[in-house]
């Protein structure tokens, strides 16, 4: 007996890509709408939920990109997993730097309004004494 060759992803497979997949919809909508998350850090989130729900309804994109690349299911999986990560490891390295830059700025301008009270605090007792 031939067994049917398997288009993409298995029916439980498939339905917890679903759940999964809505429900990191819901919470990225959710954690936005509190202001919890920033949009424009949530996109990655969204990206990644709305990627997991196309696999999950329309399976045969697996098929077709691993036949496309001729890899293995799996190996299209976990590109595509490193690729979400390196993502989310860029996104933050560029939040961090802007951070720094902001916090080296921020320093300099308390060291100078420091410098300033200080002046004018010695002008005062300059002129008081």
């Amino acid at each position: 007996m031939n067994e049917p060759v398997q288009q993409g992803l298995a029916w439980p497979h498939r339905v917890g890509l679903l759940v999964l997949s809505v429900a990191l919809l819901l919470l990225v909508l959710e954690l936005v709408r509190r202001g919890r998350l920033k949009e424009r850090y949530a996109l990655l989130w969204l990206a990644t939920a709305l990627t997991g729900l196309l696999i999950g309804v329309f399976p045969g994109v697996i098929v077709r990109v691993a036949d496309l690349f001729r890899f293995q299911y799996l190996t299209v999986l976990f590109v595509v997993s490193f690729l979400f990560l390196l993502g989310l490891v860029l996104s933050f390295s560029v939040v961090i730097s802007a951070l720094v830059e902001r916090n080296r700025r921020l320093t300099q301008e308390v060291a100078l309004l420091d410098h300033k009270v200080r002046e004018m605090e010695k002008k005062h007792e300059d002129q008081s004494g």
